[in-house]
């Protein structure tokens, strides 16, 4: 996705970023008509490193704007509240200001600026409608004269479908305007209204050719609207070279990509006040890797486990508990999951990142395993995540706290559990389970079996595939583990939500539906270190 500038393009200026450690440098640039975006989690350094930008210019004498993080929105009224001899004794102080080290965090003289950026807005409408008035008088054509800000805005408000418009009043003040011709002062505008007013206003007024630090431009926006509105700011000053720290990463995805750099940073060093490096990386936004892999790693995660399933599944919070240390990004399918793991960890761009995977069992062979152990993917004991709430030590950790709440004896309530388990498992079912197992196993006998290109060259019209059913040795070993009461082989090897297993345990455990003893077994598990580290042993290390 990311593309640095040509080289016929000149940067309005350029910085060695100071890596963590005295490790080098990173190299950005600022182009005209280009973005720059740095994203990151919180507390990673990304306004430290906006404050460190506006800093270090190399003694370049291209003018820097910054528009802070922690900007305010307020508005005491909806006019400027300063003199012209006010506002030349208060921009050297905003200056001064906004060079020391803690303004990454507070921002001093809040009203003063807000009132200077009315101030200036209204001063340039004015000093417009002047000019035309003037060639107006003269008996010359008026419509050289540049657009009004006013209208700029407008434009940018209206794509990013906020439906309102500005004017001034005879008074100097603002109003926006509804389309139903409803007009009131932006004083009283909502604060996302006055966030947007206010950040169109500031960038607009920035100077011509000059690199504007946009620190959160999110900020006080909807998110629905945000992207939008940043992005049709900007092509309204494709003058300057935009620099965004930014946490929206949706962002990303509305730049155009060829004049657009994105770099993440991951955390920071201090010396006292003052930065002294970032982990920073530029994203190289390579092909390989699928497009919510790099939205996991420019939101600040260096650890992504991949698996399968929707963030929705109540598989989701069972792999963050089995896997605190790392973010666990579900990609669909197990075709997903190995194309991210394999995407990640074949390109160098991220080698920050370390990439792992899970799939359920599946009846996979033991060569298929190893064979994607290789690949960093790890198969569960388990023929489906879901059945790990299902194992012997999860149900019977939960036997004990049934039981001590209930008052009963836990041992029998194990041996009722255990009892009505298996009484579900009649011949049908017994059947089905071993159908089900069957074709996926002939289905990677099948996969292993297809033919080469080079078979396909040589071997003619018929291509012959000879595969034996699996269906009776798997159903005679199901028969053989339900005679001998092999509770656990069963929930480990076979799909048991194909079955009524898992309502019989719910309802002997005395819960109503199985979200209700499942939602138990994740709570018992975020309280009971011991059982946790018993499921861990079962699941099995990630392959390193």
């Amino acid at each position: 996705m990311t593309q640095m500038a040509g080289d016929e393009l000149a940067p309005l200026l350029q910085w060695s970023v100071p890596k963590l450690g005295g490790d080098g440098t990173v190299q950005l640039s600022a182009y005209p008509g280009h973005a720059l975006v740095v994203v990151g989690p919180n507390g990673s350094g990304k306004s430290a490193l906006s404050h460190w930008l506006g800093a270090n210019r190399g003694g370049s004498g291209t003018p820097v704007t910054r528009v802070l993080a922690h900007r305010r929105v307020w508005l005491r009224s909806a006019g400027a509240e300063m003199t012209a001899s006010q506002r030349e004794q208060l921009v050297p102080s905003f200056d001064t200001w906004d060079a020391q080290p803690n303004s990454r965090v507070r921002l001093e003289g809040e009203s003063e600026r807000t009132s200077r950026l009315l101030y200036d807005l209204l001063g340039r409408v004015n000093g417009r409608n002047a000019e035309i008035a003037q060639l107006f008088d003269a008996g010359q054509d008026p419509s050289s004269v540049s657009e009004s800000l006013l209208t700029k805005i407008d434009r940018v408000f209206a794509l990013a479908n906020l439906g309102i418009s500005f004017r001034v009043t005879n008074v100097g003040e603002f109003e926006a305007v509804r389309p139903t011709g409803v007009a009131y002062p932006i004083s009283e505008m909502s604060d996302g209204e006055k966030g947007a007013f206010l950040l169109a206003a500031e960038v607009l007024l920035a100077p011509p050719d000059c690199v504007q630090l946009v620190d959160e431009p999110e900020r006080h926006l909807h998110r629905a609207i945000s992207s939008d509105f940043v992005v049709s700011l900007m092509r309204e000053r494709t003058d300057c070279a935009f620099v965004l720290l930014t946490h929206d990463l949706d962002l990303i995805g509305k730049l155009e990509s060829t004049t657009t750099t994105v770099c993440s940073v991951s955390e920071v060093s201090w010396g006292g006040a003052t930065a002294t490096g970032w982990g920073i990386e530029i994203d190289s936004g390579a092909a390989e890797v699928p497009d919510s892999v790099r939205q996991a790693i420019l939101g600040g995660r260096t650890q992504l486990l991949f698996v399968e399933g929707e963030v929705s599944s109540l598989d989701f919070p069972l792999y963050r508990l089995v896997f605190p240390d790392w973010t666990v990004v579900p990609c669909g399918g197990a075709e997903e999951v190995k194309r991210a793991t394999s995407g990640l960890n074949g390109v160098d761009a991220y080698h920050w990142v370390d990439g792992r995977g899970v799939l359920d069992g599946d009846a996979r062979s033991p060569e298929e395993v190893a064979a994607l152990g290789t690949k960093k993917i790890l198969v569960l004991p388990v023929d489906e995540v879901e059945n790990l709430y299902y194992l012997s030590c999860v149900v019977d950790a939960v036997a004990d706290h049934q039981a001590a709440t209930l008052g009963e004896d836990a041992e029998v309530l194990k041996a009722t559990v255990r009892g009505k388990a298996m009484e579900s498992l009649k011949a049908s079912t017994v059947q089905h389970l071993a159908s089900v197992n069957a074709v996926k196993i002939l289905r990677s006998q099948a996969l292993a079996s297809m033919p080469t290109g080079e078979d396909m060259i040589n071997g003619g019209a018929d291509l012959p595939i000879s595969l034996s059913s699996p269906y009776p040795a798997e159903r005679q070993k199901l028969v053989d583990l339900v005679a001998s009461q092999d509770y656990d082989a069963i929930v480990r090897g076979y799909s048991v939500r194909d079955s009524g297993l898992r309502t019989a345990v719910a309802h002997a455990l005395g819960f109503k539906s199985l979200d209700l003893y499942e939602k138990a077994v994740r709570v018992l598990l975020g309280n009971n270190e011991m059982l946790l580290t018993q499921v861990r042993k079962i699941v099995g290390d990630l392959p390193s």
